[in-house]
């Protein structure tokens, strides 16, 4: 959008002399001379840019046409930036102005357009020719009015639509974001070529082929937060949840470098640097020389093999990254993926945390191609880059792929399948980690040094939480600044093969978070797919005793910086009950990690913030060399949906529609989060059966368990509208 300034107050009052002349009749004032417009130069020649005692003589008719065709040109160059192509002029009937009224009146339009600084003294002009008829002058200070009134009625308009944007989540809002989305998605094809201007951003639209044979890193995900995208100079294609505009990135490794080749590519023909020349018969003949000769002919092919290595290695790093060494991030975030690959609510944390300034490189074991060995193993078809003006909804599920996984790797976790084969399923599991573990080396190796030195985080969802949980950071040493461990309960399960793989496999001192939701249906305290399968006396393994979140563990293995967060009845996607916490959450923990456990102590300093979680547990004053604290979430009083801009207003405001308002989604989404917890209790108690009847122990619910004592006096749930797809 274009601001433009303010000039009110900014102008010295007129002079005495001035003044008085503006008082004077219409008869005895004329226009003081000023010929072709020029920049700095007031309207009305000398003086602080109020019009001239108008005593002197005027100026011809084809003068003060042209003079009006001059200021109304330069208007037009600014209403063409402001896209604006067209402006009526209506010439009804001339409104009656003085002269002297209308010179200031126009000097004020041509101020807003940021032509001509008021205050400045210009040169007296040659004398002026014979006055002009007053009625022919009536005329042109009635088009000189229409043309000022135009203006303003436009800055009106863009007053009124910066308005508009400021009220967030409205319907017409939302519905108007939408059409704009679906209309630029039906637009024809960008330009054949990136804009050679350093300022305009290369399109999406120019992304080329993908490369026939790629490789993991090809096929990394990066999110970039706005910083990266700006320094890049490529279009932002996504936004956060309760963003008005695109200001994020999101793509892979090999659609990156294909924009920034096709910008670099379009810059050196635009500066006439061609593709290199045929050789001469002069040159092919000395070059032909020089392979008959075997000493040169062997330092020229060991020269090729070289460069075609350096020219691998470099397709197989992350060295295109090295451009945002100075764009000032705020971290980065090596993310592992859930068993589902980067969809869903893993595509919420990386969007989420790419909001806040940090870049997020996540690795996708599900992209390979179909008829590679990775690909047998899992695969997915993949979606293509998403342009400008796609809709991204934050709440969509899957922006990342259009298909089902297949391979021998792929699974979708059933307790039934699991009891029947538990020696296939834990060498599947211990096969899958495996592979995770191997692309975090492969994808932390070949990060940018500057990363390597500032230090990075590391996370993980489901599957990926449990491979950040296991995985051995050790030999990065300092490089690691943090983890965190989403959905899963960093203890002994089924997805672990034995007890020691359900530790933390790396180092201690490394601050660690846990999120978990307590109605986690695969490895939450209530009750869960790991409860069950670790219950059953014939065929079941994980620990009986389990708990459904990581204090324990983080305790006994002296975590130095750890925290747990028990979510209120979040369930395998905590995004659909906790979203606007999670941000505020990750928010202290990539600014501040070796504090994490003190969270409750740097929120009691805001009142906003002091009652959001409550302390269970805390290893702090015991005789233990950890400092571990588990925390119970409960659920937000505001919509979910919301977003936290939305939510702080809301806070400080009360009235009847906007109550009314908030208890309307509020209802929605409890209505959708109990039809969610339906489905997860059917599941489980159609898994529970089957054990029981292979001669497992059912699960015995307490009436009133330690999460249903912690629940506030409010009921408010929250949900949102997706099921779990994992």
């Amino acid at each position: 959008s274009l601001q433009l300034p303010n000039t009110f107050g900014k102008r010295a009052p007129p002079a005495a002399a001035d003044t008085a002349a503006m008082q004077g009749g219409f008869g005895s004032t004329g226009f003081t001379p000023m010929g072709p417009m020029q920049y700095g130069q007031p309207m009305g020649g000398m003086g602080g840019g109020y019009a001239q005692p108008m005593g002197g003589t005027g100026m011809s008719p084809m003068d003060h046409s042209a003079r009006l065709d001059n200021i109304e040109a330069e208007l037009m160059k600014h209403y063409a930036h402001m896209g604006v192509t067209h402006i009526p002029l209506q010439m009804s009937q001339p409104m009656m102005m003085h002269p002297a009224e209308h010179e200031m009146q126009m000097q004020r339009a041509m101020s807003y357009s940021q032509m001509t600084p008021m205050g400045y003294h210009a040169p007296m002009m040659a004398p002026a020719p014979a006055p002009l008829h007053p009625a022919d002058h009536m005329n042109l200070m009635a088009a000189y009015n229409e043309l000022a009134k135009s203006h303003t009625h436009l800055l009106m308009q863009h007053s009124d639509l910066i308005t508009s944007q400021v009220a967030q989540g409205s319907p017409a809002v939302a519905a108007a974001r939408l059409k704009a989305a679906n209309s630029a998605a039906a637009a024809p094809a960008a330009p054949a070529g990136p804009s050679t201007d350093p300022n305009v951003p290369t399109s999406n639209h120019h992304v080329g082929e993908a490369p026939v044979d790629p490789n993991l890193m090809d096929n990394t995900l990066l999110f970039l937060p706005e910083r990266a995208v700006v320094e890049l100079g490529i279009a932002p294609n996504m936004d956060d949840k309760g963003d008005d505009h695109k200001e994020l990135w999101f793509g892979r490794v090999w659609e990156l470098r294909s924009l920034l080749a096709a910008k670099y590519k379009h810059k050196l023909a635009a500066m006439g640097n061609t593709e290199a020349p045929d050789l001469t018969t002069t040159e092919r003949a000395m070059l032909e020389q020089k392979f008959n000769n075997p000493e040169h002919k062997a330092k020229l092919i060991k020269m090729q093999a070289r460069w075609k290595a350096a020219a691998l290695r470099s397709k197989q790093s992350l060295r295109l990254l090295e451009r945002l060494k100075f764009c000032n991030l705020r971290g980065t975030l090596v993310y592992a993926h859930g068993s589902g690959g980067c969809s869903w609510d893993n595509m919420r944390i990386c969007r989420m945390i790419a909001r806040l300034g940090c870049l997020v490189v996540a690795p996708d074991g599900f992209a390979y191609p179909k008829n590679t060995a990775m690909g047998e193993l899992r695969h997915k078809d993949t979606l293509p880059l998403h342009k400008e003006g796609d809709n991204i909804d934050y709440w969509e599920g899957d922006l990342i792929y259009c298909s089902d996984a297949t391979g021998s790797s792929n699974y979708s976790t059933k307790a039934e399948s699991v009891l029947e084969s538990p020696t296939k399923y834990c060498d599947l599991y211990e096969r899958c980690y495996q592979l995770r573990r191997s692309e975090l080396h492969f994808t932390i190796r070949n990060l940018p040094q500057f990363i390597k030195t500032r230090g990075f985080f590391l996370g993980g969802t489901s599957e990926g939480g449990m491979t950040i949980a296991r995985f051995d950071d050790q030999r990065y040493g300092e490089q690691v600044c943090g983890r965190f461990i989403n959905s899963f309960s960093c203890e002994y399960n089924y997805f672990c093969p034995t007890p020691q793989a359900g530790e933390l496999g790396g180092q201690t001192d490394v601050p660690t978070l846990n999120i978990i939701g307590t109605k986690d249906q695969y490895f939450g305290p209530e009750d869960s797919v790991a409860k069950i399968v670790a219950l059953d006396k014939k065929s079941g393994y994980g620990n009986r005793n389990m708990v459904g979140h990581g204090y324990n563990t983080f305790v006994k293995q002296g975590v130095e910086s750890g925290l747990v967060v028990l979510l209120e009845d979040g369930v395998h996607s905590p995004c659909n009950t906790h979203d606007n916490f999670l941000r505020q959450l990750f928010d202290i923990f990539f600014a501040r990690p070796g504090s994490i456990w003190e969270l409750d102590a740097i929120w009691d300093s805001d009142p906003s913030m002091k009652d959001v979680l409550q302390v269970r547990q805390s290893s702090v004053a015991k005789a233990v060399h950890a400092n571990v604290v588990q925390c119970f979430v409960p659920l937000s009083k505001f919509p979910n949906s919301w977003s936290l801009r939305q939510v702080d207003a809301m806070s400080m405001l009360s009235n009847a529609k906007a109550d009314k308002l908030m208890a309307e989604q509020m209802a929605k989404e409890a209505k959708e989060l109990a039809v969610e917890h339906k489905k997860a209790a059917t599941m489980l108690d159609g898994i529970r059966k089957q054990s029981a009847a292979a001669g497992g122990i059912k699960v015995e619910r307490k009436a009133n368990s330690v999460y249903d004592n912690d629940k506030l006096a409010s009921t408010n749930l929250l949900a949102k509208k997706q099921t779990v797809n994992r």
